[in-house]
């Protein structure tokens, strides 16, 4: 662990025991408020056990989109990283990160799969992403309402912002949505809303009304089609969850859950970066942040 100055430890210590009480502040001002801009001096002058200045420092810092002085380095132009998880890591936004902090070859780019025979494209949406929030790229997906006919068109209805499922209902939409988690080589899990929709109502036991957000549809389409390849998309079998499926690469385990309804046209080396995204050990959602910004139906 790398050691501060005298001059620094003392400043540090001031930091800790600073009592904001009786500090002329106005009343909207907040103890973190008042911490931010010492403890970003602090930071800035040095960072304890930080990388070398340059592209390996810049390579360890942890690509969190927060916002915060603290948390994200970039925040401060800094010229050194960040040590995470108690040793030297890439920084999990880097398309050569893997899960661990491990730098990799990144593997190249697979070719999207064939269409399957007797199905022809319905509908199309342009998917584009943000990671860690930096631009990421796009990736176009093709349907088949005949695969799945209740299942696609209810995605298309989510993709344009405009699913919903009772009367007087706010819209649900993928704008804005996030990766749910990451399972390398087997699945790409996306779909958690942001903006569910839905409306306000009483609800019995409940003092006020509540927001009760629009309910994921149901259906029972159903088809043969098996996660053969990378680049199929899919969706829960028998509805119920906005949750969707990117195949990184080919997985018929998914078969049984997940119903494909179709797959990506153009972007197949994003699918790949995400892929390969760290993830945490909880839950396998990736450490860096990962944003469905915009849905565009072409």
């Amino acid at each position: 662990v790398g050691e501060f100055s005298p001059s620094q430890r003392r400043f540090a210590a001031r930091l800790r025991h600073l009592d904001v009480r009786h500090m002329r502040i106005s009343p909207d001002a907040t103890r973190r408020a008042i911490l931010i801009p010492f403890a970003a001096a602090l930071i800035s002058t040095s960072v304890p056990g930080a990388a070398l200045a340059g592209e390996r420092g810049t390579a360890q810092t942890v690509g969190l989109d927060t916002g915060s002085l603290i948390i994200d380095p970039r925040a401060l132009n800094a010229e050194r990283g960040l040590i995470w998880g108690g040793r030297e890591r890439c920084d999990p936004t880097d398309v050569a990160c893997t899960q661990g902090g491990e730098l990799i070859t990144a593997a190249g780019e697979l070719p999207p799969p064939k269409r399957p025979v007797g199905y022809e494209v319905t509908d199309r949406l342009k998917m584009s992403f943000v990671v860690a929030g930096e631009p990421a790229g796009d990736v176009v997906v093709a349907l088949w309402r005949p695969a799945a006919p209740t299942a696609t068109d209810a995605f298309v209805r989510l993709g344009r912002g405009m699913l919903t499922t009772g009367e007087n209902e706010e819209p649900a939409s993928l704008e804005r949505s996030t990766a749910v988690r990451i399972l390398r080589n087997e699945a790409v899990v996306l779909g958690a809303l942001r903006k569910p929709g839905g409306s306000t109502l009483l609800v019995a036991g409940q003092t006020r009304p509540q927001r009760v957000p629009v309910a994921p549809p149901k259906y029972d389409d159903d088809n043969n089609l098996s996660h053969d390849a990378a680049g199929w998309l899919s969706v829960r079998r028998g509805g119920g969850s906005f949750e969707f499926v990117l195949t990184p690469r080919a997985n018929p385990a998914l078969d049984r859950e997940w119903l494909i309804i179709g797959q990506v046209e153009e972007g197949m080396g994003l699918v790949e970066r995400l892929n390969t995204l760290p993830t945490n050990n909880y839950d396998r959602a990736p450490l860096a942040t990962v944003q469905l910004r915009s849905v565009t139906v072409l």
